[in-house]
Parts: structure tokens; sequence; C-alpha cells
């Protein structure tokens, strides 16, 4: 019944937000002609950033493996993760389940190559920049990537846990942050759902990674994006 399963609640918000942008990103002009679909909304997750830094990798996996066995005891198709750090456990993911898992940070830099863009900046957690998972990618694909200053990179963390924290979203820092690094030549991927829910000028030139995920996710569930 269920296409598609969604482990969420990395953030609660960024996870209604991606609910949101499936809804309306999604071709169809009546209820029945969406997508099903399931949200787990495991706010209690531990940490991701932490959890990577800290070298407490086991404990996030054995709580994120119960989601998947969840999801495959419910018969889900594919399993999307809005979450970009979570990501750095990819390899771990395909371990644990069958299922097809969306992969956000592959998927992001294929979109990036496909459009014929050659340089990017990340811009996420801590955890995100330090384990280097979108290098991973870009190397593969060979993609370069600009470095962010330390000050930026802690920036920008602070912006993060500031939207967890009081769920505001007016911020004009990430702005000037992105300005510095984003041109012509230099794609800034926006590569934390927290950053997602930010109002960010399209004139800057970016790609949400969040944006790709709901594409993708749209596609693999037989349901066709809204053009």
């Amino acid at each position: 019944m269920y296409k598609l399963g969604v482990i969420g609640g990395m953030g609660p918000l960024a996870t209604v937000n991606f609910y949101e942008k499936i809804v309306l990103n999604t071709d169809a002009h009546k209820d029945n002609e969406h997508i099903n679909l399931i949200v787990l909304n495991h706010s209690t997750m531990p940490d991701r950033t932490k959890c990577i830094i800290e070298n407490r990798k086991t404990e996030f996996l054995d709580a994120i493996r119960k989601d998947f066995e969840t999801l495959e005891k419910i018969g889900v198709n594919t399993v999307a993760i809005p979450c970009n750090t979570s990501h750095y456990f990819y390899d771990e993911f395909k371990n644990f389940t069958n299922l097809k898992i969306i992969n956000m940070i592959e998927e992001t830099i294929l979109e990036i190559k496909d459009r014929g863009i050659k340089k990017i900046a990340v811009f996420g957690t801590l955890g995100t920049l330090n384990s280097k998972v979108y290098e991973k990618y870009a190397d593969k694909y060979g993609v370069e990537v600009k470095e962010i200053s330390l000050e930026d990179k802690n920036s920008v963390m602070d912006i993060i846990y500031n939207i967890k924290e009081t769920n505001n979203l007016e911020n004009t820092d990430f702005i000037e942050i992105l300005n510095r690094y984003c041109d012509d030549e230099t794609i800034g991927i926006i590569a934390c759902t927290e950053l997602s829910l930010l109002d960010i000028d399209k004139k800057i030139n970016t790609i949400d990674a969040l944006n790709v995920l709901v594409n993708k996710s749209i596609e693999l569930s037989g349901a066709s994006v809204k053009k």
C-alpha cells in the first residue's frame, strides 16, 4: 500500500517541510493521485553530528536500524531520509535492509553534474562538513569543492541549531555567508534540512538537497513531479 517510507524527525520541522514539498510538487489533481507514504517522526534520534564527531556511531545506527525494520514490516518500496548528516552512514543503512534507499547526497551531486556545474560549496552541519560526505561523491563525479572558512562553518552550525531550538526562520546572516562563496562558477549546496526552511534569494546560485530528495521520492513512488 505505502510506496514511500520517510525516516524523519531530524528535525521535526524539516520533516514537515519535506512532506509539504512532496504534496506541493506532485503532479496530482485530486487526493487519490498523490503518493501513499508513511512518516516515522523519530525525533528522539541521537544527534547525528555528535555521534560522528564523538565517535558514538553505534548509538545512532542502533536507533535507525529499528526504523528500517518497521518500514520493512509495513511494506514500503523506497526509503527517504530528509537529513543530510545521516547520509554519512549510508553504506551501513544498505546493510540493514534490501529496501531502496535514496542517496540524497549522490543524487544532488548528479543533478549538479547534469547542469554542467563543476564547483560546489557545501553549507551544513559540522557532522556533514567534517565527515566530507559531499566530497566523497564530488570526487567520484569530478566536481571541485570550494573550502569554507572555519568561522563560517561554525556560524552556519549556530544558525542550524538556533532553528532547531527556536523555529525562528528569520536569518540574514546565512544569506551573507552564501554571498561570500556562491557565484557564477560555484553553486552552494543547501546541505541541511533546517537551512532548507530559510527563505533564500533565488538570485543566489544555490541548489537545495532537500528539493532533490523530494523530486526523486516522487519519481520513485510512481508519480510525476509538477512542472
